[in-house]
């Protein structure tokens, strides 16, 4: 099931928080617990079965890890023979099936954040199956984060303290994103696949950098948008879930972009894979080897087909170059260093965006004619296309500027911003009745 679903809105949504406010304390975590079952069982229930044997497989071996009598050896062999089913389930389904089940690099990252955790002796083995539970199945973030890790969770887990001031920014902050997906994120969308329906072949330089810029806020806007939906569902249940985007296209380089876009995916990596192989703590190749080693696996977390290795070893190119060539250089160049991010970015995102590598080549040859081959048949296809679109690519940009976020800090709670919502709100709700909805673009990851 989908936040932007009139199911979820206005059935499953409404009654879960009417019996998640009206429980005592005590019974908070079954309502979420059961409750994110119910939410998750409603897509496919060969997804729910395979989430639940994962989360009881995690559960009961990291009892057995952590038994009094065992040995560092014993903790050793448990925590290999966990990390051998999880990483093993993930590449499974990464490599050999067709579809991906849905939320499963998720949810499996959530379960090893606790597991590592527990190994490392940062937190204590949670013996209770339904507070573990209410942690790894909590509904806001299940199917597509942000990434909460076991320790900076569990306290609300235990506590379940809500304010109704919390409730009533949750609530705003869930239509925001509502708005950003259903609104900026789907019409771009479908500007990206006016493109590809046309073919690549044939369509015109400046439609070719249009379309790139429509997929670069399609992304952006669909992955914020749902990421500020699961922030504020969070925030009207007790829970403060990180925040996964921290403004990327203002950054000054590549390296700072990824630690701004997706930040809970990129603080993961660093926590549980870049700092135990030494950092950067350990001269400038260790640096660089451990740099490459997290870069390969991100490719590999976002898929196995060629396009996204390129992807990731374009990027890893690009941030070792800043870090070892350039070093703090583009920090103090300013609108030169904005440019150059705003350059680079959207054309990594083509490779992203596109799965054959012929493709690809197709696609730059039309971004930069000089360097290629083809023939535009429609040279004047991209007026056509600005015309269609162009309004939301302002909107775009204006709930883009820093001016709409300090409007936001003022203004969250006044009565106009409350109109203003809620007449996003029932846009959003016409345009889902409508029909026009897309997928979650990260649903596919």
């Amino acid at each position: 099931m989908e936040f932007s679903n009139l199911i979820f809105l206005f059935r499953f949504l409404p009654i879960f928080l009417l019996i998640y406010y009206l429980v005592p304390v005590r019974w908070k975590n079954p309502v979420l617990f059961f409750g994110s079952v119910i939410f998750y069982g409603l897509g496919n229930w060969q997804d729910t079965l395979l989430l639940a044997v994962s989360f009881l497989v995690n559960y009961l071996l990291t009892l057995i890890m952590t038994k009094k009598n065992g040995s560092p050896a014993w903790r050793r062999v448990w925590l290999v023979l966990l990390l051998v089913y999880d990483i093993g389930i993930l590449l499974f389904f990464k490599c050999f099936w067709d579809r991906l089940p849905l939320g499963i690099s998720f949810y499996t990252f959530s379960m090893l954040s606790y597991v590592l955790d527990v190994y490392w002796k940062k937190v204590r083995v949670n013996r209770n199956p339904i507070e573990l539970g209410a942690y790894v199945w909590m509904f806001p973030k299940l199917i597509s984060g942000p990434i909460a890790a076991y320790g900076d969770s569990i306290e609300a887990v235990h506590r379940h303290r809500i304010r109704p001031s919390q409730v009533e920014h949750g609530l705003s902050m869930m239509i925001v994103g509502l708005g950003f997906k259903v609104i900026i994120a789907d019409h771009l969308g479908t500007l990206w696949k006016d493109v590809q329906t046309v073919g690549f072949e044939s369509i015109s330089t400046p439609l070719a950098w249009i379309g790139m810029a429509g997929y670069c806020a399609q992304l952006f806007f669909d992955f914020q948008g749902y990421s500020l939906m699961a922030i504020g569902l969070g925030e009207m249940l007790g829970f403060t879930l990180p925040r996964n985007f921290k403004h990327p296209y203002r950054s000054k380089s590549v390296g700072e972009f990824y630690r701004r876009w997706h930040a809970t995916l990129g603080e993961w990596f660093k926590k549980y894979i870049y700092i135990p192989l030494g950092g950067n703590r350990k001269g400038n190749l260790r640096t660089f080897l451990n740099l490459l080693v997290v870069w390969l696996i991100t490719g590999l977390w976002h898929g196995v087909t060629w396009n996204f290795m390129l992807w990731a070893m374009v990027l890893f190119l690009f941030i070792a170059l800043e870090k070892f060539v350039f070093k703090d250089k583009l920090s103090h160049m300013n609108w030169i260093s904005h440019l150059y991010l705003l350059f680079v970015i959207p054309l990594t995102w083509m490779l992203f965006a596109i799965t054959d590598i012929k493709q690809i080549g197709m696609y730059f040859s039309r971004l930069f004619p000089f360097f290629g081959t083809g023939v535009a048949v429609h040279a004047g296809d991209y007026l056509t296309y600005l015309k269609n679109y162009w309004l939301f690519f302002v909107l775009a940009l204006l709930v883009s500027l820093p001016v709409a976020d300090r409007f936001w800090k003022k203004c969250w709670n006044k009565w106009y911003t409350k109109i203003l919502l809620f007449a996003v709100f029932w846009v959003c709700v016409y345009l889902i009745a409508k029909g026009l909805k897309n997928p979650f673009m990260y649903f596919s990851f």
